[in-house]
């Protein structure tokens, strides 16, 4: 529906080592520190992973642990994710990244009251973080909760309302609720900020096509196509508007059978 925000590999605190650590334990971190972040630049993840975990094992701290935690997310691997990015936030309960990290592998594994209660923790440190709440809207309209997700998409949206990707998840919200009036408006927002964005035009087609102006739905199904001709959705949602509006009109009900007024109804035959 929307991009998550993914929090990046924090690489400043990697090299951080209590001032007694020995000068060859030093040499060790910074070296396998490089060596991880070259093979995460190269998305050489099993390297990265290898790295790192040496860097934890030499330094436990809060920081490497999540530095890890985002590593094995890149890679795909949720479990040891979160399983890190727990062990960072057991090491430091401060670390307001660390569940914010937390929160997007747990939405990765469609754990959304997790998640939600992740970016809670974060905003009740931080209540202005408009990445935590992004994380947080987007959880609430993954799981339905249309109510907690508009309230996450309205403060971004006071805040910037040039926000486009809050402007995509808000349309999307007021879609699932029937508000297609503010759906088609959020739409038409997004579009003016992103004028190639063939989604958007597919999407409000819908939209129009559910309101039922058809000549509108068209031109945005055409726009869509001519930025995106190689999008199988929109060909195929082109066509579906051609053929609906080829089929000529339906025919108008038959007239109601005429009824014989009681004056002129012929009485029933006596019977003896």
């Amino acid at each position: 529906m929307k991009k998550l925000f993914i929090h990046c590999l924090v690489v400043a605190l990697v090299f951080s080592v209590p001032g007694f650590a020995r000068a060859d334990k030093k040499e060790e971190v910074q070296k396998f520190g490089h060596e991880g972040m070259e093979a995460q630049r190269n998305k050489n993840w099993s390297r990265a992973i290898s790295a790192f975990k040496h860097v934890v094992e030499l330094q436990p701290t809060s920081q490497n642990y999540e530095n890890l935690g985002v590593v094995y997310r890149n890679a795909g691997n949720m479990a040891e994710a979160i399983k890190n990015f727990t062990a960072a936030i057991e090491a430091n309960a401060d670390n307001v990244s660390a569940y914010g990290n937390r929160a997007s592998a747990l939405i990765a594994q469609k754990r959304y009251d997790e998640a939600i209660a992740d970016t809670t923790e974060v905003l009740n440190r931080q209540a202005d973080n408009m990445n935590a709440k992004r994380t947080q809207a987007f959880a609430a309209s993954a799981k339905g909760d249309w109510t907690l997700a508009l309230g996450e998409y309205n403060a971004i949206l006071s805040s910037n309302h040039n926000d486009a990707e809050a402007l995509k998840g808000r349309a999307y919200v007021f879609n699932q609720t029937k508000d297609y009036d503010k759906a088609i408006a959020d739409y038409s927002e997004l579009i003016k900020l992103r004028p190639k964005d063939s989604h958007a035009y597919l999407k409000r087609s819908y939209l129009y096509d559910m309101k039922g102006d058809a000549p509108k739905a068209m031109a945005d199904a055409d726009q869509g196509v001519k930025i995106d001709p190689k999008n199988a959705d929109t060909q195929s949602w082109k066509k579906y508007l051609q053929a609906k509006q080829s089929q000529p009109p339906p025919l108008p009900p038959p007239p109601p059978a005429a009824q014989k007024s009681p004056a002129t109804q012929t009485a029933p035959a006596k019977t003896h």
